[in-house]
Protein backbone atom coordinates (compact mmCIF):
# COMPACT_ATOMS: atom_id res chain seq x y z
CA UNK A 1 0.00 0.00 0.00
CA UNK A 2 2.80 2.42 0.93
CA UNK A 3 4.58 1.61 -2.33
CA UNK A 4 1.43 2.30 -4.37
CA UNK A 5 0.91 5.59 -2.57
CA UNK A 6 4.53 6.61 -3.14
CA UNK A 7 4.31 5.77 -6.85
CA UNK A 8 1.03 7.69 -7.17
CA UNK A 9 2.51 10.74 -5.43
CA UNK A 10 5.66 10.57 -7.61
CA UNK A 11 3.65 10.29 -10.84
CA UNK A 12 1.39 13.15 -9.82
CA UNK A 13 4.38 15.35 -8.98
CA UNK A 14 6.05 14.59 -12.33
CA UNK A 15 2.80 15.31 -14.19
CA UNK A 16 2.41 18.65 -12.39
CA UNK A 17 6.00 19.66 -13.14
CA UNK A 18 5.62 18.66 -16.77
CA UNK A 19 2.33 20.49 -17.23
CA UNK A 20 3.66 23.62 -15.51
CA UNK A 21 6.94 23.80 -17.43
CA UNK A 22 6.51 21.82 -20.64
CA UNK A 23 7.27 23.44 -23.97
CA UNK A 24 7.01 22.21 -27.53
CA UNK A 25 10.04 20.19 -28.53
CA UNK A 26 11.68 21.42 -31.74
CA UNK A 27 11.51 18.90 -34.61
CA UNK A 28 15.30 18.66 -34.88
CA UNK A 29 15.54 17.73 -31.19
CA UNK A 30 12.76 15.16 -31.60
CA UNK A 31 14.60 13.60 -34.55
CA UNK A 32 17.89 13.52 -32.62
CA UNK A 33 16.24 11.77 -29.68
CA UNK A 34 14.37 9.30 -31.91
CA UNK A 35 17.68 8.47 -33.59
CA UNK A 36 19.37 7.99 -30.23
CA UNK A 37 16.49 5.78 -29.03
CA UNK A 38 16.76 3.61 -32.15
CA UNK A 39 20.54 3.29 -31.66
CA UNK A 40 19.81 2.13 -28.12
CA UNK A 41 17.21 -0.39 -29.28
CA UNK A 42 19.58 -1.77 -31.91
CA UNK A 43 22.63 -1.85 -29.59
CA UNK A 44 21.59 -5.10 -27.92
CA UNK A 45 24.42 -5.98 -25.56
CA UNK A 46 27.01 -3.67 -27.16
CA UNK A 47 28.47 -2.09 -24.01
CA UNK A 48 30.43 0.60 -25.89
CA UNK A 49 27.28 1.91 -27.60
CA UNK A 50 25.23 1.72 -24.39
CA UNK A 51 27.94 3.59 -22.43
CA UNK A 52 27.54 6.58 -24.78
CA UNK A 53 23.74 6.63 -24.71
CA UNK A 54 23.18 6.11 -20.97
CA UNK A 55 24.25 8.82 -18.52
CA UNK A 56 26.60 7.94 -15.67
CA UNK A 57 24.09 8.89 -12.95
CA UNK A 58 21.14 7.04 -14.48
CA UNK A 59 18.04 6.36 -12.38
CA UNK A 60 15.91 3.61 -13.85
CA UNK A 61 13.12 1.16 -13.21
CA UNK A 62 13.54 -2.18 -14.97
CA UNK A 63 10.90 -4.39 -16.53
CA UNK A 64 10.32 -6.26 -13.26
CA UNK A 65 9.99 -3.09 -11.19
CA UNK A 66 13.56 -3.15 -9.91
CA UNK A 67 15.64 -0.01 -9.38
CA UNK A 68 18.65 0.16 -11.71
CA UNK A 69 21.75 2.25 -12.15
CA UNK A 70 23.79 2.47 -15.37
CA UNK A 71 25.79 -0.69 -14.72
CA UNK A 72 22.65 -2.71 -13.92
CA UNK A 73 20.78 -1.41 -16.95
CA UNK A 74 23.64 -2.31 -19.29
CA UNK A 75 23.81 -5.79 -17.75
CA UNK A 76 20.04 -6.14 -18.19
CA UNK A 77 20.31 -5.10 -21.87
CA UNK A 78 23.08 -7.64 -22.41
CA UNK A 79 21.11 -10.43 -20.73
CA UNK A 80 17.93 -9.64 -22.68
CA UNK A 81 19.75 -9.72 -26.02
CA UNK A 82 21.84 -12.84 -25.30
CA UNK A 83 20.79 -15.78 -27.41
CA UNK A 84 18.56 -13.71 -29.72
CA UNK A 85 19.64 -13.84 -33.37
CA UNK A 86 18.58 -11.57 -36.24
CA UNK A 87 17.02 -9.11 -33.80
CA UNK A 88 15.16 -6.11 -35.18
CA UNK A 89 13.90 -3.12 -33.22
CA UNK A 90 10.97 -0.91 -34.22
CA UNK A 91 9.72 2.02 -32.16
CA UNK A 92 6.72 4.28 -32.70
CA UNK A 93 4.09 6.36 -30.93
CA UNK A 94 6.68 8.90 -29.77
CA UNK A 95 5.54 11.75 -27.52
CA UNK A 96 7.74 14.53 -26.15
CA UNK A 97 7.71 17.22 -23.49
CA UNK A 98 10.54 19.73 -23.07
CA UNK A 99 11.13 20.69 -19.44
CA UNK A 100 14.05 22.98 -20.28
CA UNK A 101 16.30 23.50 -23.31
CA UNK A 102 18.50 20.68 -21.95
CA UNK A 103 15.87 18.25 -20.55
CA UNK A 104 13.28 16.36 -22.60
CA UNK A 105 10.86 13.61 -21.55
CA UNK A 106 9.96 11.03 -24.21
CA UNK A 107 7.51 8.13 -24.24
CA UNK A 108 7.15 5.50 -26.96
CA UNK A 109 6.30 1.93 -27.78
CA UNK A 110 9.14 -0.40 -28.77
CA UNK A 111 9.06 -3.89 -30.27
CA UNK A 112 11.98 -6.28 -30.66
CA UNK A 113 11.69 -9.39 -32.82
CA UNK A 114 14.21 -12.15 -33.39
CA UNK A 115 14.95 -15.84 -33.22
CA UNK A 116 15.81 -17.65 -30.00
CA UNK A 117 16.40 -21.40 -29.86
CA UNK A 118 14.87 -21.77 -33.32
CA UNK A 119 11.66 -19.96 -32.41
CA UNK A 120 10.49 -16.46 -33.27
CA UNK A 121 10.32 -14.20 -30.21
CA UNK A 122 8.64 -10.82 -29.91
CA UNK A 123 8.88 -8.39 -27.00
CA UNK A 124 6.90 -5.13 -26.84
CA UNK A 125 7.18 -2.45 -24.19
CA UNK A 126 6.37 1.15 -23.32
CA UNK A 127 9.27 3.34 -22.31
CA UNK A 128 9.57 6.64 -20.50
CA UNK A 129 12.98 8.29 -21.01
CA UNK A 130 14.35 11.52 -19.59
CA UNK A 131 17.10 12.90 -21.79
CA UNK A 132 19.55 15.57 -20.67
CA UNK A 133 21.93 17.44 -22.93
CA UNK A 134 25.42 17.34 -21.42
CA UNK A 135 28.55 18.66 -23.10
CA UNK A 136 26.61 19.13 -26.33
CA UNK A 137 25.14 15.62 -26.55
CA UNK A 138 21.94 13.99 -25.35
CA UNK A 139 22.01 11.11 -22.85
CA UNK A 140 19.35 9.12 -21.01
CA UNK A 141 19.41 10.12 -17.32
CA UNK A 142 16.17 8.43 -16.20
CA UNK A 143 14.25 5.51 -17.64
CA UNK A 144 11.30 3.24 -16.97
CA UNK A 145 10.23 0.36 -19.16
CA UNK A 146 7.07 -1.73 -18.84
CA UNK A 147 6.24 -4.80 -20.90
CA UNK A 148 3.06 -4.70 -22.98
CA UNK A 149 0.91 -7.76 -22.25
CA UNK A 150 0.31 -10.02 -25.23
Amino acid sequence: MKRSLAITVLCTAVALVISAQAKDVPKDVQQSLISLDKQWGEAGGDTAKLEKIIGDNLLAVGTKGEAQDKKEMIADNKAASAGVQNASYVADEYKFEMLSPDVVVMTHRGTTKGMENGKEVTESHRSLHVFQKRDGRWQVVANAQLPIAK
